[in-house]
């Protein structure tokens, strides 16, 4: 056991920057809950320099300081500077160095994590004493262990502190938080490692394969049926890869702080460099492989890979990341070797899936298990239906180590609990779903929040919809639209985007920090989006975190939600060019498969990504940008596009327009982009045929217009910019080039109305 009072030492070191009592003044304010895990005077000793504790001192201050990593000693920190974004760092090749931006000082929330031009202190003071009056509070509610302990520790600092720059110097844009956290783990792994000299760490990592094929793999019986499994499968994810991480930092003997990264179906975990941690982690990535290839006969797996690495595998995190994610390429190429090879080669026993056939069919859902005659389903979708129909009202998730009544089996001995209401019953973690504060009736227990994406829409009558009950809440058209997206280069932006010249600015402590506002963009606050803007109440969450989402709703608002999420996420990510978003909004009829929804807007997301148009965006390679009605749009032109079929539509409601005469629109704007990108002088046809059109249908309505502000714009602004210049090849009518996709989309959301 590593020596606590010297951990908790390096946790506090730095938290002088927020409470005006320093970390020994906080010690002796909360002594009476400290000291129920902790020798409270020999941790006044360790932050006093105390001779006796010299040597406990010194290794705080090792660990300290490689949670932060920088260059110099930035000397006397002042107290109480808020944080600067860490997305304000990231730059790619030759960019100029994007502005500095700011939090403002507040408790965490969604809402909080998007940063201002100009910092402040303001409200420091107050926070701080909510804080300490809420860790003294714990006297009347002491945690049951040390573990627990670091627990409820670790959220306070979370909720209270995620606000306050760790450094005033190099480190401004880490989170005290995440630094105070990282610095924990590493002197525990430091006390525990069997090399003292250098290589004290193993970084551990986790990753589910195949996620989107296991997700979307449920076929087409009853849409009720699939949607359940939908959530059920996507939430399945999260919690096996949970379970597998504590499983693993519970037999290393480790808390909570020591889980660095767990979301998007991966894991990354500090471990100690101990004499048997090599032994113990192939024990446990044996364990799994039995365990999956038993439940699921080998359609998916959750890989582990782990390396050795020393204080500059710390300082240069992002390094270390690009090396672990090698490794586990590696265990990816050679699935399953442990279970289906007996030392000589193949067990080709092992293959044999099933030994009795009879009285088996094939399971209506997942099509991939055989089950008995009498029954549907496998017992893995049996299960994930009965979990997917609890999950919409799921507000705790609570781990346990055995079997638990009422709770799911997820992997070895660990089992989950779905529940209302908070509930104490041997819970070794509670995450309270989407909640910003603990109910009083959990203080003291370890819960924590988790910020997930889980909205669900549901009818009048408070039933969730089906995909054909969406579809029918969209205009016009009754169909679905799938919203797939993610953030462009981050793998690159991780790896290299933290270089400023020969300094790589990639440690631990900022990439850590990066990951968690990432993760609480695009679980927390893209959430928010759906349950608080009344526009998009009618779209169905999949599956959002990490840095990528996959949404399903009316096909009518998806384009709209896909620009507010790219908008939102510039001013999220400090407006910084460097870090965008691409999307793909793929329309799909109601009854359309999920895993052939999903395949396509992956091929159209792809197509994002690596396609641009010259002649429109001649400085972009690809990225940045969304397809929608076919066609690839920047995100201000799909924005500008969307308000002019939204215009279309108002004028065929009102019958001032004909759909003849914006088909035909529709149908210039095809021969405009064929002339514009191939040159074909046929193609200018489109010019004098325009012109007639003009002539000839819209003369009767000039003495309208001046009666209706819509028809004047369509008449004065948008034909005349479409026909303006169109032959001229120097000029690029944006409006003429989208003009098909404006009407498409006009036409579409007036269809119903139209008959």
């Amino acid at each position: 056991m590593e020596c606590r009072e010297a951990v908790m030492a390096v946790w506090l070191m730095n938290i002088g920057r927020f409470c005006d009592e320093g970390a020994e003044g906080l010690v002796r304010s909360c002594r009476r809950v400290l000291e129920a895990f902790l020798d409270t005077e020999k941790l006044l000793g360790i932050l006093g320099k105390e001779p006796e504790y010299e040597k406990m001192w010194k290794l705080a201050d090792t660990a300290f300081r490689m949670s932060l990593w920088e260059s110099e000693d930035s000397g006397k920190l002042a107290r109480g500077r808020n944080l600067t974004s860490v997305f304000s760092r990231v730059t790619v090749k030759d960019q100029a160095g994007p502005k500095k931006m700011y939090y403002s000082i507040r408790k965490e929330s969604p809402q909080a994590v998007f940063p201002q031009e100009e910092g402040s202190d303001e409200g420091r003071k107050k926070l701080s004493a909510e804080f300490m009056e809420e860790l003294q509070s714990l006297e009347h509610h002491l945690p049951k262990s040390w573990e627990d302990f670091i627990v409820v520790f670790d959220g306070l600092l979370r909720k209270y502190v995620w606000c306050i720059t760790a450094s005033d110097y190099e480190g401004e844009d880490i989170s005290l938080y995440n630094q105070s956290r990282i610095a924990g783990a590493v002197a525990a792994c430091m006390l525990r490692s069997r090399d003292q000299e250098s290589r004290y760490f193993k970084l551990a990592a986790g990753d589910f394969s195949g996620i989107q094929n296991y997700v979307f793999s449920v076929a087409n019986v009853s849409e009720k049926g699939v949607a359940k499994r939908l959530r059920a499968r996507s939430f399945y994810v999260d919690v096996a890869v949970s379970a597998i991480a504590q499983d693993i930092i519970y037999r290393f003997g480790l808390t909570q702080n020591h889980i660095l990264m767990l979301t998007g179906g991966k894991f990354y975990l500090l471990l100690p460099n101990t004499a048997d941690s090599d032994r113990l982690l192939e024990t446990i990535e044996t364990e799994i492989e039995k365990s999956f290839l038993s439940l699921f006969k080998g359609q998916i797996a959750i890989h582990l890979a782990w390396i050795t690495i020393g204080a500059e595998g710390l300082e240069n995190y992002s390094r270390s990341v690009t090396e672990i994610m090698r490794v586990l390429g590696e265990k990816k190429a050679r699935a399953f070797h442990h279970s289906l090879t007996d030392g000589e080669g193949w067990a080709e026993e092992k293959f044999n899936l099933y030994k009795e056939l009879s009285g088996k069919h094939i399971c209506q859902s997942c099509c991939r298990e055989l089950t008995d005659k009498d029954r549907n389903y496998c017992p893995n979708c049996t299960v994930q239906t009965e979990i997917g129909t609890r999950l919409p009202r799921t507000r705790y998730i609570s781990y346990y180590r055995g079997e638990k009544k009422g709770a799911y089996h997820i992997y070895g001995d660990y089992w989950i609990g779905l529940w209302t209401e908070f509930r104490r019953d041997g819970a070794f973690l509670t995450e309270q779903i989407n909640g910003t504060s603990l109910p009083d009736e959990a203080k003291g227990a370890p819960v924590k929040i988790r910020y997930m994406a889980n909205y669900i829409p549901v009818d009048d009558q408070g039933e969730v919809m089906t995909f054909q009950d969406m579809a029918e809440k969209a205009r016009g058209t009754k169909r679905l639209a799938v919203l797939k997206a993610d953030v462009d280069t981050l793998g690159y932006i991780f790896a290299d985007g933290l270089r400023r010249g020969k300094k790589h600015f990639g440690t631990i402590s900022r990439v850590n920090t990066m990951s968690r506002f990432l993760e609480i963009f695009f679980s927390g606050y893209v959430n928010e989006i759906l349950t608080r803007d009344r526009t998009y109440r009618n779209v169905y969450s999949v599956f959002s975190g990490g840095d990528d989402l996959f949404l399903i709703g009316p096909w009518d608002v998806m384009p709209g939600l896909a620009e507010r999420i790219s908008r939102d996420f510039r001013d999220f990510a400090a407006e910084n060019p460097a870090l965008t978003v691409s999307a793909a909004v793929s329309v799909f009829q109601p009854r359309e498969h999920i895993a052939n929804m999903a395949e396509l807007s992956e091929r159209s997301l792809k197509y994002v990504k690596n396609h641009t148009i010259k002649e429109l965006y001649p400085e972009k390679t690809g990225r940045d940008g969304v397809c929608f009605m076919g066609q690839l749009f920047g995100w201000d032109d799909l924005r500008e596009q969307l308000e002019v079929g939204e215009k279309l539509a108002g004028l065929l409601e009102r019958k001032l327009v004909s759909t003849g005469a914006l088909r035909r629109i529709g149908i210039y704007s095809r021969m405009y982009r064929e002339f514009l990108i191939s040159h074909d002088v046929m193609s200018l046809m489109f010019d004098p045929l325009f012109y007639n059109d003009r002539q000839r249908t819209y003369g009767d309505l000039e003495k309208e217009k001046e009666k209706d502000k819509v028809l004047k714009w369509f008449l004065d602004d948008y034909v005349r910019d479409l026909s303006e210049n169109a032959a001229d090849l120097r000029v690029v009518r944006k409006n003429l080039f989208f003009a098909e996709a404006a009407v498409a989309y006009g036409l579409n959301i007036t269809k119903e109305e139209r008959g």
